[in-house]
């Protein structure tokens, strides 16, 4: 048998050697620093406007970040959603029901900003808005009991205002859900989308987010007078802006300070978005939605 001595000199310095192998490897795990940055935004309105109208965001990020920012295809809410799960988006915009909706199937995101907005015709000023019940002036429709038995267009799933508000808070005014109230309920995709499904007479009503009905009247795409709006939600916080929590310290650091130091490279982004600005939130902000949420999986 052969036998094998160190001296201790020679067994420190075998240690070290080992320490120095493996530590740049264990700390790669620690911690993500993406290049590039992958950027995804749940779909309020086309792809092509969200592409447009946060270039200036995408900018000022790629010049702080020293990197590329990748915006990516988001053609639904649960597209993102997927998106934040599998590691392949790093920082998101969500919908308030689509954050409780991650969070509830274990992604791991930090929310960490949101968008201040100026006040509307149906939202008030700030990081809050409304669900809206809305059908075309011209019906005979003036109050909920009026649309029992016609056909009704959600956004989508994971839509707050779009879908949890409507199947929990209003469904609990009605007594029974959407379905047994409704001949018919469909999703559009995008608030965008179920507005116009109710201009071109495609359902009856919809249910939409205060905001989005606002651009609508503000970009002249619907008159005035030309809507109704049947039933207002309770105050529902703004989508929050979260990245991935396996971001390294000193890159979520620099994000946020993107989004909430100085804002004045972002000012034709606010006025074209009728925002006033980004505001600080945290997960706190969204637990009245999470709770919603939570009730409503669990049924």
């Amino acid at each position: 048998m052969i036998r094998v001595s160190f001296r201790p000199t020679m067994l420190l310095a075998l240690l070290a050697s080992l320490l120095l192998i493996s530590t740049p490897s264990v700390r790669a795990q620690d911690c993500d620093d993406p290049k590039p940055l992958r950027l995804a935004l749940i779909p309020k309105k086309s792809p092509e406007s969200l592409a447009s109208d946060y270039q200036p965001l995408i900018q000022l990020l790629e010049k702080s970040l020293e990197r590329q920012v990748v915006l990516l295809p988001a053609p639904s809410y649960g597209t993102v959603i997927e998106a934040l799960l599998a590691g392949r988006a790093d920082l998101a915009e969500l919908g308030p029901a689509a954050y409780a909706m991650a969070r509830k199937r274990g992604a791991d995101i930090v929310a960490f900003a949101s968008f201040a907005q100026n006040r509307g015709p149906h939202t008030p000023s700030g990081s809050h808005y409304h669900a809206l019940l809305i059908a075309r002036q011209d019906r005979t429709f003036r109050k909920q009991e009026d649309l029992r038995g016609t056909t009704l267009s959600l956004t989508d799933p994971a839509s707050t205002s779009g879908a949890l508000i409507p199947s929990q808070i209003f469904a609990q005014s009605l007594g029974l859900p959407l379905q047994r109230f409704f001949r018919r309920v469909s999703y559009a995709g995008s608030h965008d989308r179920a507005i116009a499904a109710v201009q071109r007479r495609q359902v009856d009503a919809a249910f939409v987010s205060s905001s989005r009905l606002d651009e609508a009247l503000r970009k002249g795409s619907i008159a005035p007078g030309e809507i109704a709006v049947l039933w207002k939600s309770s105050p529902i916080p703004y989508d929050p802006f979260v990245h991935r929590g396996r971001l390294c310290a000193p890159l979520a650091a620099r994000i946020r300070q993107v989004f909430l130091s100085d804002e004045s490279p972002l000012q034709e982004m606010f006025r074209t978005l009728q925002m006033t600005g980004f505001v600080s939130v945290n997960d706190e902000h969204y637990r009245e939605i999470r709770l919603l949420y939570d009730r409503q999986s669990e049924r």
